[in-house]
């Protein structure tokens, strides 16, 4: 994932603007007595994370075109620190930070961290992105979820379930190759094999337990897709551990 460094607002930003926010003390409270002011920051809170959603999806689509899918920055942990002076020449109003999601152009989803500054509520300047972890492939469908989009929620689960066996497929190809690099080569690629296909066998039987108990129940097959999609990130979270 790139990012945004190389530019010579991010030089300077990365060599000052850091120290100064960070010594600065306890962001600026925004005051908020009356209702309508409260409308009042609300909107422009929006106004602002709207601001730097289209700036770090057009550079994101510039700087990294061959990975980037889209990028969503969310509300729900949102940080605005009214910051008014100047870096360097360049004048900023406030600095916004929060979580999101970002999708690579396979789909598969990782949840970052964004910093923003911005010259005004419509004006990003500058965003850095840094990545968070792997995100939860059924929650990032969930947060695409419409009210009776139940088949556009099945196929986003079925897609994820491909995505997740795919990185496992290329997971169990990687070890098989360390495996013929033991000194106990056969020992290795038959544990191996032996433990894949118990793996296999205890995840049918744990999905089809967990269906069994939610039988007669509206969209049995999400249900069937979250465990399968679950135990396959689980198992490919195990083989990573390995390395």
């Amino acid at each position: 994932m790139h990012r945004p460094g190389s530019s010579r607002l991010a030089n300077r930003l990365l060599t000052g603007f850091w120290i100064v926010v960070g010594s600065a003390g306890p962001a600026i409270a925004v005051q908020t007595p009356e209702t309508l002011s409260v409308n009042a920051t609300e909107a422009a809170a929006t106004a602002s994370l709207d601001a730097c959603q289209r700036y770090a999806t057009q550079f994101y689509q510039q700087a990294d075109a061959e990975n980037f899918g889209s990028l969503r920055l969310l509300e729900e942990d949102l940080d605005e620190a009214k910051y008014e002076d100047k870096v360097g020449t360049q004048f900023v109003s406030t600095v916004l930070s929060g979580s999101g999601v970002w999708l690579d152009k396979t789909g598969a989803p990782s949840d970052v961290r964004f910093t923003c500054l911005l010259e005004s509520s419509a004006r990003a300047i500058f965003v850095e992105i840094a990545e968070d972890g792997r995100r939860d492939p059924v929650a990032s469908c969930w947060d695409a979820f419409e009210p009776a989009g139940w088949g556009q929620m099945s196929q986003c689960l079925q897609d994820a379930l491909k995505r997740e066996e795919a990185a496992l497929a290329k997971l169990l190809l990687e070890a098989a190759k360390q495996a013929g690099q033991s000194m106990d080569k056969l020992s290795a690629r038959k544990t191996l094999q032996k433990s894949t296909d118990f793996w296999v066998s205890y995840r049918d039987a744990e999905c089809d337990r967990r269906q069994a108990l939610s039988a007669g129940r509206n969209h049995p097959d999400i249900g069937e897709f979250t465990c399968r999609i679950h135990a396959t990130a689980q198992r490919i979270s195990d083989l990573q551990s390995d390395d």
